[in-house]
């Protein structure tokens, strides 16, 4: 499907080149210095009421102006199945990128419901599909029974937009979603849902699995570990592709890239290559777009399993690239 036609895209080599050397470390636990007042600097903890349920997410705010203008970019940071809000504060990357850049980093904490897979209850994004994976008639501890089930996540992300907008110098220009696994199926979602409202989008072992039809295609970057056993499950695989050509033509990932090329309207054999040791970049279309066109990044990168690993300053490249016209 795919033609054999290679181009080398300098300015993606130049962005992911120029992108902040900045580790996710581990941190204790950090006391809130707001809870539920005006915004400080520094970590906030916020709950807004979602069909009668109230929904908790952390908020960070940097000591610093943003590097992008007078006002504040926001990055949403998803977590992943069984995951929180809190842990990935801690462990994502992305408060060190908000010291570094300026930019409002967001948290929020998924529901947590009876996974059928495992039978255990954990936290859980409402993307694309979730009604399949999770007991329907077991609800979330304290959700009201007249709430959708799943739960609106959607409208989560709105709630937490509007309280973000009363309060702090929002850029509505460059708000971003990023996401992990589960968090990043939400992440695509919220894309689709929301691309009046989403600037771009950047995620991890996860994302859109079927065709959508967004009213506006949002820039969106995917990044996937060669090792992550998630994905390999069940497959007779040890490890996922690094040649650009053996990526496209995998069962596995093949399928994923097709599905996000038709949700974006992108011509398949319009595409370009970074190859490096380690990583091999994939981008349509090849080289060269306007602001409102459709831009598609997949990265896999190599011995990665599955987990959120130092993501934050590469999808921060790709962020600051795309703006919301």
């Amino acid at each position: 499907m795919f033609r054999t036609t290679i181009a080398v895209l300098a300015a993606t080599v130049a962005a992911i080149a120029a992108a902040a050397p900045v580790q996710a470390a581990t941190h204790p636990p950090t006391p809130c210095v707001t809870n539920g007042t005006a915004y400080e600097v520094g970590v906030n903890c916020r709950t807004v009421e979602v069909d009668g349920i109230d929904r908790r997410y952390i908020v960070y705010v940097p000591d610093r102006r943003p590097v992008t203008g007078g006002r504040t970019p926001v990055v949403f940071m998803f977590h992943g199945t069984g995951g929180d809000g809190e842990r990935f504060l801690r462990t994502s990357g992305w408060r060190e990128q908000a010291d570094a850049t300026g930019l409002v980093a967001v948290f929020p904490t998924a529901l947590r419901y009876r996974v059928l897979e495992s039978g255990r209850r954990k936290t859980k994004w409402n993307g694309f599909g979730l009604e399949d994976k999770i007991d329907l008639d077991e609800r979330p501890r304290g959700y009201p029974d007249d709430a959708p089930m799943p739960a609106d996540d959607v409208g989560f992300v709105d709630r937490m937009l509007a309280d973000l907008d009363a309060q702090l110098p929002v850029d509505a220009h460059r708000i971003y979603a990023a996401g992990f696994s589960n968090g990043a199926d939400f992440a695509g979602r919220l894309s689709i849902e929301r691309s009046d409202r989403i600037a771009a989008a950047a995620y991890s072992a996860g994302g859109l699995s079927e065709p959508q039809s967004p009213d506006r295609p949002v820039p969106t970057a995917v990044t996937l570990g060669t090792r992550d056993d998630h994905i390999l499950e069940g497959t007779g695989l040890d490890e996922l592709p690094l040649d650009p050509f053996e990526i496209l033509a995998s069962p596995i990932v093949g399928p994923f890239l097709d599905a996000n090329l038709a949700t974006f309207g992108l011509d398949p054999d319009r595409f370009g290559v970074i190859a490096r040791r380690r990583t091999t970049t994939l981008r349509w279309p090849a080289s060269g777009h306007g602001p409102n066109d459709a831009v598609f990044q997949f990265r896999m990168v190599a011995g990665v399993q599955h987990k959120y690993a130092n993501a934050a300053p590469a999808a921060w490249s790709f962020f600051v690239q795309h703006r919301l016209q």
